[in-house]
């Protein structure tokens, strides 16, 4: 028998992270720009990182750097990448699904703002520095009578 605390338990998880690094902007001034070599390298660390988790669902914004960021984790876990267009209506939807584990690649100026959407407060009041793409966000909601969202954060 389930001790009284555990019954009707359950968790979501949610990992955020900026794209990662973008290739530097063509004559064309394109703001669609895709990764350098070592933002592709570092799409595949996170693939890594990522490996053993029970990933059923990855969002990306339609971006050239957000989906290759995404790709090779939405592959590996044999998951199709879902386009989002507003954040913070993600962020809202996600922390009230239960048992979900999910990834969000967005940007820097996007990140704080989705985590601070659900109640959250991230180390990066505004945008994340143009220089920081290694950083990690991981979003754990409890569910037990209503619901709790913690944040940790790290770097991969």
């Amino acid at each position: 028998m389930l001790p009284l605390f555990m019954l009707g338990a359950c968790s979501s998880t949610i990992y955020l992270v900026r794209h990662a690094e973008k290739a530097a902007a063509n004559a064309t001034m394109s703001t669609d720009v895709d990764l350098s070599e070592t933002g592709y390298q570092r799409a595949v660390s996170l693939q890594k990182m990522l490996k053993e988790k029970n990933l059923q669902a990855v969002y990306s914004t339609a971006y050239k750097r957000t989906l290759s960021t995404a790709r090779p984790t939405s592959v590996s876990h044999l998951v199709e990448i879902t386009i989002y267009n507003n954040g913070d209506s993600l962020m809202q939807v996600l922390v009230n699904q239960k048992n979900r584990t999910s990834l969000v690649v967005g940007h820097s100026n996007t990140i704080p703002k989705m985590l601070r959407s659900v109640g959250l407060k991230p180390t990066f009041e505004s945008n994340i520095p143009d220089s920081i793409y290694n950083r990690f966000f991981t979003v754990r909601v409890k569910w037990f009578l209503g619901h709790r969202v913690r944040l940790e954060e790290s770097n991969y």
